[in-house]
């Protein structure tokens, strides 16, 4: 069966499956026919302590993934654990989604969706079709067609399922590129059909067939050579009830596209940025205003209602030494003043870095969230005299201040030794207002300390750490402190394959000046990499406490095995395969062939043999390119004449250079990403943190904290005890995965990009999405969009290793 057959009998059969599938038709027909990819787990977990938990349990997972010609996936899953056995197979479903593409053409066909603006189309499923044209120049268009919703008849014995009418949409994105400005204009339409249903609905469902026009312009230009200046502008028109005959002059630009009628109504939104280089750095301003109720058929869920103004600056001093950032932010709702109440937020931060040297660096950075909420009983309105009266019923101010401030100083750098100091100092205060007076428990403090050393030998692969940490709370039912130092170690052995660490702790804590608790805790941890597949693993924690009431000793011990297996290529077979011995044929002639920075010479065969092991260093490649690469090896390999030779070896080359830069590229994207979520997750790591805190507290205060529940009385109130633990236990688990992540984008924060994918984790990452990136890459889209897609796809791929490997991770309060 030829490769055509095969690839169009493939296509065919997803008509019965669900997938989503991206392809260059370019490349299809140079994909190898069959991939497998897959891997094994197995973990085993021991413990003994106090906890209502089983001594003893295991867990094997195992994947495997099936890739049929680069065009259809199949993956298959299984887990075992000491309670259970699942697996995952693919699902057969009634659904097709295919994005082919050919140069700047992509299509998307099937159920699919497309975003035109945040104002418009935004991320509906529609099934249907869609084109994005991207040449190269100054116009750029996109478009779609399809249904948004399907028909769904009003059921007599079903009352709760709500009926729909069938709905269809169309609309379309253009951008064109002037010499100064850009310019876009969006379109979308959607209309319900009022012939998709046959049975009457109930009055009193309010559903009713509606029809939609949206249109959005936006624009982007530059004033006085530097100031740049983007906007948007949306008007979106809904006639709630097409059945309506009474009609109404148009009102807005959207409405001229529909048949309006008393029930048509039209909201707008707005959106501002000014962007101005000064100095070495920028200013900006943003301005945002979305009416209340603004919506379109395009999108599941539209912001409304509010609007925002946003400042911001940055500017380096000092010869580069001194970093400023400074952000400002005001968001207030009901707008057209319908609501009973109004909140206003205002959130104002600044960041300084200053680098007086190699080895002295400060970081300073202060944030103040503040929220205003007025409110008035329904009563006020019909009691009042006058429109003076009543005016602050309820005033509710919160305030939130952290100010944190570290200082890292570098003694000693060298090959043989490294030594460094650091401290840091946290603040964070709260405070919650009713009628200018602090509420009962609203003020907290918390101060919190560090200061710690590194000690390491680089040639030995040793690294040494001590600290000392503490934290001093301030509420109104008295003063807390926990202090304890903490040391550790860790040592890379057998050509760095063994990687071995030791950390001790100990802290204790104090209430109003009395001794409430001892905690002392063991950590060992070791993995061993072999061949590049198999990593074995053991971890090891002994956590003693003491109170005044209880003692506790916990050990746990985890044990863990994983293997992944290569690519299993299935090649469809080539007549150029079958003569690859003919390269025995080839003369001896010494050969010279210089193509831009790579210079080959020797004979033939010598050639031949450096071009593979060019290809080698290529990482991570997409098997597409691999695979072309491959040909175009193959192809060399076969030519006798010298001629000839070199220029098919300036074609190897040619495509070669492409896919370096390519990965150059990708490489140097990722490590972007990397470095961009580490800096978010060190921002949000307090409040998570501060989520968990507030909510270990709410069960530890709680008057059935510590009731055996057969001894339980009052079911209500243990009913909501058990809520709050539950509540606890999942801030718990967040802040677990959230700091396992945090640690993973530290590390891979300080890796050069050229050295990314040493990284196992994220050569393993970069595998499953390298060939979307690289298609991306390969059609000139834009950074940010590159960017976007990849924080998509890492983010939920971290957390689920997060979930896998941080299950016996310990919390370690910083704040």
């Amino acid at each position: 069966m030829s490769l055509k057959r095969i690839l169009f009998f493939t296509i065919l059969l997803t008509g019965t499956f669900g997938y989503s599938q991206n392809f260059n038709v370019e490349e299809v027909a140079k994909s190898k026919l069959v991939n497998v990819t897959g891997g094994a787990s197995a973990n085993a977990v021991m413990y003994s302590g106090n906890a209502a938990r089983d001594p003893f349990t295991y867990f094997l997972n195992g994947n495997i993934n099936i890739n049929i010609a680069n065009l259809y996936n199949l993956p298959f899953s299984f887990s075992y654990t000491s309670q259970k056995f699942g697996y995952n197979k693919p699902v057969l479903m009634n659904r097709l989604s295919i994005h082919p593409s050919y140069k700047w053409i992509t299509a998307h066909i099937g159920d699919v969706s497309m975003n035109f603006s945040p104002y418009t189309l935004s991320g509906h499923q529609f099934t249907g079709f869609g084109i994005d044209l991207t040449p190269q120049g100054k116009f750029k268009v996109s478009a779609m067609y399809g249904r948004l919703v399907r028909s769904s008849e009003y059921d007599i014995i079903n009352t709760e399922l709500v009926p729909t009418y069938k709905r269809y949409g169309y609309g379309f994105k253009t951008q064109y590129q002037l010499e100064k400005v850009n310019l876009g204009l969006t379109f979308f339409k959607a209309k319900d059909q009022m012939s998709s249903l046959s049975i009457p609905i109930p009055f009193e469902l309010g559903v009713t067939p509606q029809e939609n026009a949206a249109i959005s312009f936006e624009t982007s230009f530059k004033l006085f050579q530097k100031l740049q200046v983007v906007t948007e502008f949306a008007n979106s028109s809904i006639t709630e009830d097409s059945r309506v005959t009474s009609s109404t002059k148009a009102r807005s630009v959207s409405s001229l596209f529909l048949n309006s009628n008393t029930t048509t109504t039209s909201y707008n939104a707005f959106k501002g940025q000014l962007v101005y280089p000064a100095g070495k750095g920028t200013l900006g301003l943003g301005y945002e205003c979305i009416d209340p109720n603004y919506r379109t058929f395009g999108g599941y869920y539209f912001n409304n209602d509010l609007e925002n103004i946003t400042v911001n600056a940055s500017q380096t001093l000092y010869k580069d030494k001194l970093s400023l950032n400074l952000n400002l932010g005001l968001q207030k709702d009901n707008l057209d003043k319908q609501k009973q109440s109004q909140m206003k937020r205002l959130v104002s931060a600044i960041t300084a870095d200053y680098r007086a040297n190699d080895k002295l660096n400060l970081n300073f950075n202060y944030s103040n969230f503040q929220s205003y909420t007025n409110s008035r009983n329904q009563f006020d309105y019909i009691n009042q005299t006058s429109e003076y009266q009543y005016l602050d019923t309820l005033n509710f101010r919160q305030v939130n201040q952290n100010a944190a401030i570290t200082i890292n100083y570098l003694l000693k750098n060298d090959k043989k030794v490294k030594q460094a100091i650091n401290a840091n100092f946290s603040l964070q205060d709260a405070v919650n207002q009713q009628e200018g007076k602090t509420i009962a428990g609203g003020a907290t403090t918390f101060y919190n300390s560090g200061l710690s050393y590194i000690l390491g030998f680089p040639e030995r692969s040793l690294n040494l750490t001590a600290s000392l940490n503490s934290t001093v709370g301030k509420m109104d039912t008295g003063k807390n402190l926990i202090i304890g130092p903490t040391i550790g170690a860790t040592k890379l052995f057998f050509e760095r394959k063994v990687n071995t660490s030791f950390s001790t702790s100990y802290n204790t804590s104090y209430n109003n000046g009395d001794k409430q608790n001892d905690v002392f805790n063991v950590r060992l941890n070791g993995t061993y990499i072999y061949m590049e597949k198999h990593n074995f693993g053991l971890n090891a924690i002994t956590l003693f406490s003491n109170s005044k009431t209880t003692k506790n000793n916990d050990i746990t011990a985890t044990f863990s095995y994983s293997y992944s297996f290569d690519k299993i290529k299935l090649r469809v077979i080539k007549k150029e395969d079958k003569l690859e011995n003919r390269d025995n044929l080839t003369h001896d002639n010494v050969l010279k062939i210089n193509f831009k920075n790579v210079t080959l010479d020797g004979t033939k065969s010598e050639i031949i043999k450096q071009l593979e092991e060019l290809q080698l260093q290529l990482n991570p490649v997409p098997t597409a390119e691999t695979t072309n690469l491959d040909h175009l090896l193959t192809v060399a390999r076969m030519t006798l004449d010298d001629a000839e030779f070199k220029e098919k070896v300036l074609d190897y080359l040619d495509q070669y250079t492409f896919d370096k830069e390519t990965i150059s590229k990708y490489n140097s994207l990722l490590s972007d990403v990397c470095k961009k979520l580490h800096q978010e997750m060190i921002r949000k790591d307090e409040s998570i943190e501060r989520s968990y805190k507030d909510a270990i507290g709410k069960v530890n205060n709680h008057k059935m904290h510590g009731v055996n529940s057969s001894e339980v009385t009052d079911k209500i109130s243990y009913n909501t005890y058990l809520k709050l633990v539950e509540r606890s236990n999942k801030n718990q688990q967040q802040l677990v995965n959230h700091r396992w992540m945090l640690r993973e984008f530290s590390n891979l924060a300080k890796i050069p990009a050229t050295q990314l994918l040493a990284n196992e984790t994220i050569a393993g990452f970069s595998k499953q999405e390298v060939d979307t990136i690289f298609d991306m890459i390969a059609n000139k889209k834009p950074d940010i969009e590159i960017i976007e897609g990849l924080e998509e796809k890492i983010i939920p791929f971290y957390h689920q290793l997060a979930v896998k490997k941080a299950v016996n991770d310990e919390i370690e309060l910083k704040y």
